[in-house]
């Protein structure tokens, strides 16, 4: 790597709050390594065309005091934690900055601000939230006699502003729809009134309430539970935030009435799709550190690729046969591309390759947590994940 180039293209101008929230949000996960490589890169920008010119990567690792591995591993980091995107063109890296979340959103994220706290424990997070959260100021009594747009100024319209040259836009993304036997407009059906507006269930809000109903394995009452709490009218634009915080909190909180009633079932063979991914974990992590989080990860996988859960679920068994713990998103997302490349893409494909070396003796087939074998995918998984 160190004898490649880089150069680094920015997404536009940080502000205080922006450096505020890396320093002392992000910083505490990602690490100072991360840390300096991504303000390195800052600075490396171009105030006008937000690019950087061409360097080679052993001057970004002399510039920084860093190692080879030690540079990998916070570019990694960085990457996971959605600050920076990798590119590669022959020898020629480009990396992407990524503008970082606001502190409300980095604290309403699921993910983000539950590791945070798992990374500096409970005190030091108080301390950081207490230090970005505010009293909002009342609107009750006021009437909003805000003008419109068209009554101030006439409208002509104007032609379409027609161009090729690049607009910096600070857009988050819309994630995507699982594939999911969810059924939502019957459970639409038993929400409260105050929660039946279709015009709050997004595709997007859709798609996570079913990734949390498979994740978490909430059924339809929980679900409700989650949704009453992370709705609040006049915090409605916040809906999506919300349903992730009260779900995950309600995980947390209910954990020990939530455990999985695994059913014996005789059967040809396993189907994939039928098993949860707390099962799965019982079954191949049952002395995983921290479940919250591994769920977590996995909602967020689930929101994020369009695959059939056959496979989603081939992917977390691959990944538990090779970590102790759940890894990031990131590493998700590469075992999954892999299976994509090869042709894998339903339940059945995804069953077949992972059970492709037969075992000694026929196991009995059951959900119920059973000693496994070491397919030879193994071997295949460990030579990529390494590279």
């Amino acid at each position: 790597m160190k004898s490649k180039s880089f150069w680094v293209i920015g997404s536009g101008a940080l502000s205080m709050d922006d450096l505020s929230t890396v320093t002392l949000l992000y910083q505490p996960i990602i690490g100072s390594d991360a840390y300096g490589i991504y303000q390195t890169f800052i600075h490396f920008l171009d105030c006008k065309t937000y690019q950087s010119d061409i360097y080679q990567v052993r001057f970004l690792m002399d510039l920084l005091n860093l190692k080879e591995k030690e540079l990998i591993e916070a570019i990694n980091k960085l990457e996971a934690i959605g600050l920076l995107s990798t590119y590669i063109k022959d020898d020629l890296y480009m990396y992407r900055l990524s503008l970082p979340l606001s502190p409300r959103q980095f604290f309403l994220d699921g993910i983000l601000g539950s590791f945070l706290r798992s990374e500096i424990g409970n005190e030091n997070f108080k301390i950081l939230f207490n230090r970005y959260a505010f009293k909002e100021v009342s609107r009750e009594g006021y009437t909003n006699v805000t003008k419109t747009f068209d009554q101030v100024y006439q409208v002509n319209f104007p032609s379409k502003l027609d161009t090729n040259a690049f607009i910096l836009d600070r857009k988050n993304g819309k994630g995507v729809i699982i594939n999911t036997d969810f059924d939502f407009e019957s459970f639409y059906k038993l929400l409260p009134v105050r929660l039946q507006k279709k015009r709050l269930f997004t595709k997007r809000i859709i798609s996570q309430i079913a990734s949390i109903h498979f994740v978490y394995g909430l059924n339809s009452d929980q679900l409700i539970d989650v949704l009453s709490e992370a709705y609040d009218e006049s915090h409605a634009s916040l809906f999506y935030e919300r349903i992730g915080l009260y779900a995950t909190q309600y995980f947390e909180k209910n954990q020990s009435a939530l455990e999985i009633e695994i059913k014996q079932e005789s059967l040809d063979r396993p189907i994939l799709s039928e098993f949860t991914p707390q099962e799965i974990i019982q079954t191949y992590a049952p002395k995983m550190t921290n479940l919250s989080f591994a769920l977590q990860t996995i909602r967020q996988f689930v929101e994020r690729n369009a695959v059939d859960i056959g496979v989603i679920n081939a992917v977390i068994i691959i990944c538990l046969r090779i970590k102790e713990d759940l890894p990031n998103l990131t590493y998700l997302e590469k075992v999954l591309n892999t299976l994509l490349q090869k042709g894998i893409t339903t339940e059945t494909l995804a069953y077949e390759y992972i059970m492709k070396e037969e075992p000694k003796r026929k196991p009995t087939y059951s959900k119920q947590i059973v000693e496994r074998f070491v397919p030879e995918w193994m071997d295949e998984f460990e030579a990529l994940l390494e590279e």
